[in-house]
């Protein structure tokens, strides 16, 4: 009999996870997207080269993306330090994790309720419904996937320990939940499920309750807790510590400027959109239709909407109370989905959502609960009860997976996501506006300046479209209309560092460098650890020619983000500038490492090592290999074809240093460059004179 238990446990298993990979292989030929992949991993210097010390340390710190959540950036580390920022084996942990959270799911429900079809159906829903396909096919929502995982680990050591507590055994449960509360803090809740789960199916507040209690009584060293002061004080420290990880959390968002603020989103209107986003969430995964990447915030509710939402969750909350005695499940799942959900519903305000598909990856596990036992109950009196399970189990099934590859299809790239979300909403200003930055992406200019006017158009609170907007007149030469979109971002959230760091560009452009650097000091105020900003700064010094300030934020740069190569090569400049070769030497190297596709500090590298005046800091060899590099990424750049001709007379390659100078000086002619023809013309006379050159 336990090896048949056994069997069907596996097999079960085995179908969830077969089912889910198959169902979400097609992500793993999909690329990032531009909503938070970019400042997550793909431009996240301290994590996109893979494992250093460094950037370890880095994960502990609060504040960057608005968050506070160690073991997220550790996860994506290990991914890059695997894959690089090849994005398919970012997705295949994505789905990796989510099939195990299923699995996990699965084992949970059946240990602590002693059903097993139940389990199995709440487990697949859980797998395979298309409110899943944001959290899993979304690189940076790595969050919620590793979240539920520690979420779900957390509970079933918590089972082991109603089972045969020990102090080992609650040791366990409580390194789990804060390893969970590292990866994201939607976990702060969990504390309240686990004694929503000793009320049932543990029956850990009346003994005679359920045979679950039964099996503690029998295998327990002392008798297990019946007084809620009792189960409180056990789940005291859990609670202490969603505290602390509550305090890091607000930390991080108020060093971001992320939280908004009760005069642009009144309390009243954050309740109200909270009741509606709680029956929208119910409504979608009954019938998960016109799902979207992007909700914005509700600035005006209907009055009928609120009505009908409203009083719906109130006949909910009644209908479940007044079952509680006869089917306690639904009070349970019905309290897990309203708890659960607390973090994520809005009365604390964070970006520009009103509601999202991600935020139903935990909490909908009380829904499931509701309906796989609900549903036996309503049916188990009939006579042919396990046929009409049996069947209205696979459809629901059937029809969850196709609906959930059907959606998934939404996330190949960031055009076909955001044009989607304008499909169903074509008012959706946010997702206008990132369908805007993949096309300013892609170099459709004209059509992505045209959504953005749009944006700033309909919305003109809204920041993130003003600063767009100004990349993209930057990127066409209007250097005065970036200039005014940019400051209306800023003036918009003027505690926000990005919007600074981008206006400071614009007036780096503008040759304004005085005005750039304070607005980067302003910028630095808001967050003094951005390195970019640092970088930025520097540069604005420079062009002031306070050289000495330049190089201090150039190196703090450095220091703040060792893995950054950008860094590392504008200290290596600022060395050079300095005509310090051996420390510039050492940075570009490091840039080098950090980046070995980084076709300007490659060329500037072996410039140095070919030409520089000092024998003890020359290497010819080295300097055709980093040259051949360079020429090989950039092979129409004649700046970097000369560098390699240089390369070649300093190891005495007289010969081809002379035709590719020719060549060099050709193709700067063609690109209207004269200055650099007539550089490699002079040094074409000392390759034919079979001398190399040196720097003065």
């Amino acid at each position: 009999m336990i090896l048949s238990e056994r069997r069907r446990t596996c097999f079960i298993c085995l179908v969830i996870a077969l089912g889910t990979l198959v169902l979400y292989a097609p992500a793993f030929k999909y690329g990032f997207i531009n909503f938070d992949d970019p400042e997550y991993v793909v431009n996240n210097a301290h994590l996109a080269h893979g494992f250093s010390w460094a950037a370890v340390k880095w994960c502990f710190q609060p504040g960057y993306a608005s968050n506070w959540h160690p073991l997220t950036w550790l996860s994506h580390m290990l991914d890059c330090q695997w894959y690089g920022l090849q994005p398919g084996g970012h997705h295949i942990t994505n789905v990796i994790i989510h099939a195990v959270n299923s699995m996990l799911l699965f084992l949970a429900l059946q240990r602590m309720t002693k059903t097993f079809w139940r389990s199995a159906m709440a487990a697949m829903l859980f797998a395979w419904h298309p409110l899943r396909v944001e959290s899993v096919a979304w690189i940076s929502e790595r969050k919620d996937v590793l979240s539920a995982l520690f979420w779900l680990l957390t509970i079933i050591a918590y089972l082991r320990y109603v089972e045969r507590r020990s102090k080992i055994r609650y040791g366990v449960v409580l390194l789990l939940f804060a390893l969970g509360l590292m990866v994201k803090p939607m976990l702060v809740t969990l504390p309240f499920v686990l004694l929503l789960l000793d009320w049932w199916p543990l029956g850990r507040f009346n003994s005679k309750r359920g045979s679950t209690q039964r099996q503690i009584q029998k295998d327990s060293k002392r008798e297990a807790p019946s007084t809620i002061r009792q189960l409180i004080l056990e789940k005291l420290p859990f609670v202490i510590m969603a505290v602390v990880c509550c305090f890091l959390t607000v930390i991080a968002q108020r060093r971001e400027d992320s939280l908004i603020s009760l005069t642009d989103y009144p309390l009243g209107i954050r309740w109200a959109s909270a009741v509606i986003s709680y029956f929208t969430y119910i409504a979608k995964t009954i019938w998960p239709s016109a799902l979207s990447v992007i909700y914005p915030i509700r600035h005006g509710i209907l009055i009928s909407q609120f009505a009908v939402a409203c009083s719906s969750l109130i006949c909910f909350s009644v209908l479940v109370i007044r079952f509680r005695k006869t089917s306690p499940y639904l009070l349970v799942g019905w309290l897990w989905y309203l708890g659960a959900l607390v973090p994520v519903i809005g009365i604390v305000q964070v970006g520009s959502q009103s509601m999202a598909d991600r935020y139903t990856y935990i909490p909908s596990i009380g829904l499931f609960m509701m309906l796989c036992w609900g549903l036996y109950d309503l049916c188990r009196a009939w006579r042919y009860h396990r046929t009409l399970m049996t069947l209205l189990s696979s459809t629901a099934l059937l029809a969850c997976w196709i609906d959930a590859r059907g959606q998934l299809q939404c996330w190949e790239n960031s055009g076909v996501l955001f044009a989607h979300s304008l499909k169903l909403d074509p008012d959706n200003y946010i997702a206008r506006t990132f369908y805007g930055a993949f096309l300013r992406d892609e170099n459709e200019l004209e059509q992505a300046r045209s959504e953005l006017e749009r944006v700033v158009r309909d919305a003109p609170y809204y920041p993130l479209g003003h600063v767009i907007l100004g990349q993209i007149l930057l990127s066409e030469g209007d250097l005065d209309g970036a200039a005014a979109q940019m400051r209306l971002g800023v003036n918009l959230r003027p505690n926000q560092t990005w919007a600074r760091l981008q206006l400071g560009k614009v007036f780096l452009a503008q040759k304004l460098p005085k005005l750039a650097a304070d607005e980067l000091a302003k910028a630095l105020e808001c967050d003094p650890r951005n390195y970019e900003v640092r970088g930025l700064l520097g540069t604005a010094l420079e062009a002031q020619g306070r050289f000495e300030d330049a190089e201090a934020q150039f190196a703090e740069a450095a220091q703040l983000a060792p893995q950054s190569a950008e860094a590392h090569y504008q200290l290596a400049l600022d060395f050079s500038r300095e005509e310090k070769t051996g420390e510039a030497v050492v940075q570009y190297k490091v840039a080098v490492e950090l980046d070995p596709k980084f076709s300007e500090a490659l060329n500037n590298l072996a410039w140095i090592l070919a030409t520089d005046p000092h024998p003890e800091i020359r290497n010819g060899v080295e300097a055709v290999e980093l040259a051949t590099k360079a020429c090989a990424l950039v092979p129409s750049q004649p700046m970097m074809i000369g560098t390699l001709a240089s390369a070649y007379a300093e190891v005495g390659r007289f010969d081809e240093a002379v035709a590719l100078a020719q060549k060099a000086s050709d193709l700067a002619l063609a690109q209207g460059r004269k200055q650099v023809a007539a550089k490699n013309l002079e040094l074409l006379k000392l390759y034919r004179a079979r001398q190399a050159y040196r720097q003065p």
